[in-house]
């Protein structure tokens, strides 16, 4: 089973990609977590997604996700399933990712839109931080000190999970990604999740469509 999981900053997809690897025995390909590892190296490649998405904050082009689509598909047992987070991200994308999938004898079998309003992705992810020193993620809660529970290390919000960059990339998801959710609703393959509820039933809102 090959599944795409989508849905605006803050839905919570990660997580919900996380519950369905564990829970289906899937492997977890997180796009976002790709390119940030990539963009911590001093190398061309590197420079230059740091530059587009902690800089510009924009979405990397597609030879870039192309590149790092392929490297984990040629990883991967055929039989091995797989959850897609946060990609395609443009209907461009999505030709392609369906291009490639093809060729490693793969298909998407369901499209998960995990669909909340723009007031609900700027309240949870401006609490969104994690540890600076153990990487642990984090929501925090009013009148909780910055500082880590597992090691003691101080919490840092992501260098483009500031106001200005959230607003931009919702704008961005909303003129580049929702086109995505239209492309494969005309192939019968999306199911839209009600994200404002609780982790769980959002989880059980996903098995049931599955």
């Amino acid at each position: 089973m090959n599944l795409v999981i989508l849905g605006p900053q803050g839905s919570g997809k990660g997580t919900q990609a996380e519950l369905l690897a564990q829970k289906i025995n899937l492997d977890h390909f997180d796009t976002g977590k790709a390119l940030r590892q990539v963009a911590l190296f001093d190398t061309p490649l590197g420079r230059e997604v740091h530059e587009i998405i902690m800089v510009k904050k924009e979405l990397v082009p597609s030879r870039l996700l192309r590149e790092v689509l392929h490297i984990r598909l040629n990883d991967l047992e055929r039989e091995q399933g797989i959850v897609f987070d946060g990609v395609p991200r443009n209907v461009e994308q999505a030709k392609y990712f369906e291009e490639a999938l093809q060729e490693f004898g793969r298909k998407v079998d369901r499209v998960i839109f995990v669909d909340i309003p723009q007031e609900e992705s700027l309240k949870r992810i401006g609490k969104r931080y994690s540890c600076e020193k153990c990487k642990e993620a984090v929501i925090l809660k009013e009148n909780v000190a910055e500082i880590c529970a597992k090691c003691g290390g101080k919490l840092v919000q992501r260098a483009d999970d500031t106001k200005e960059g959230i607003e931009k990339r919702l704008e961005i998801f909303r003129e580049e990604t929702m086109p995505v959710i239209e492309y494969f609703e005309k192939k019968n393959l999306v199911s839209r999740i009600n994200g404002v509820q609780s982790v769980e039933k959002v989880f059980g809102g996903i098995l049931k469509v599955l």
